[in-house]
Formats: C-alpha cells, structure tokens, sequence
C-alpha cells in the first residue's frame, strides 16, 4: 500500500485515499499494466479486510474512524507504530479525556495500573482496543506527563482537561 499510494489517491481528497477510491480501484476491469493488476488485486484484498481498513482510517489524533487515509496512518500500521508516539502532552491528554470511560472500565477511577494492565496487552487488529492500548502504552513513556496528571496512583481528570488546554 506504502509504495502503491499515490495510485489511490482521492481526487476529491488530494493528499488522502478513500474508502470510495480503495472501491473505484478493486472495480476497475483487466489491465495490461503489471502495476495496475497489482493495485486491483491489493484493493480487492484490502476490502476483504474491514478490520485493516478500519484500522487505516482511523485518525491518529483522535482515535475517530472517519473514512480517509492519510500518509501516516499507512506508515504506523506498517511499521506497528504507536499512533501517540509524535503527538504532544496536549494532544494525548485530549485524547485521554474522550476515552476514559474506556480506559477506566468498571472502575470507579483511571489508574496508573490500570494503564500498566492495559498496555501489557497484546495487540488484537481490533483498531478500536488497540487505539486504547497504544494510548496506554504511550502515556506510560511520558513519566513527566503522568507526574503531572497523576496524584496517589490515580489519574486525575480535571488534571486532563488542565493539560489538554
């Protein structure tokens, strides 16, 4: 898919694949291009796989599933790159917020062995859980960062909402 990019750019999306582009490629007919069949064949194979396009199209910001893929998105599944690894404190707090009822699970609060549980985990290709996983990965390689939202082992929402503003 890496060395296949541009071949599936969106047009209405420049710099982006689509959903809707994976389709216009896995729909066109026979070619005589070598490079084309091979490009079919890897649409074909991608829809196949809705767990890996799931995957793709999640935002590594956010956590969100939209329906573009973007340049990085490609490299993180790739290379099994952790999605928070090049985001800022700012950025990972935000994302913290939007899913601690997640993380938290059945707890009464988020804990910083909650985190530990989490990120031993090994990865599924479930994007949903391993987004949380990797989260929770990346949270525990910032002991500046948990210094700062963490008091008594537990992880402080209002210090969330502090840190991501």
């Amino acid at each position: 898919m890496r060395d296949s990019y541009p071949a599936f750019l969106d047009p209405n999306n420049p710099g982006y694949i689509s959903v809707d582009s994976i389709l216009a490629m896995a729909q066109r007919g026979w070619s005589s291009n070598p490079a084309m069949r091979e490009n079919i064949r890897l649409a074909n194979a991608l829809l196949r796989d809705p767990e890996l396009i799931a995957t793709l199209i999640r935002n590594s910001a956010t956590g969100a599933s939209g329906n573009l893929v973007d340049w990085n998105g490609v490299n993180s599944v790739l290379h099994g790159q952790n999605y928070f690894k090049y985001k800022t404190d700012k950025e990972l707090a935000g994302e913290m917020i939007e899913h601690y009822k997640e993380l938290k699970g059945w707890g009464f609060s988020l804990t910083v062995k909650d985190m530990r549980k989490l990120a031993s985990q090994a990865l599924t290709g479930d994007a949903a859980k391993d987004h949380l996983r990797q989260l929770a990965q990346e949270f525990l390689n910032r002991p500046e960062f948990i210094a700062c939202v963490t008091s008594g082992g537990k992880v402080s929402l209002k210090a969330l909402y502090s840190a991501s503003h």
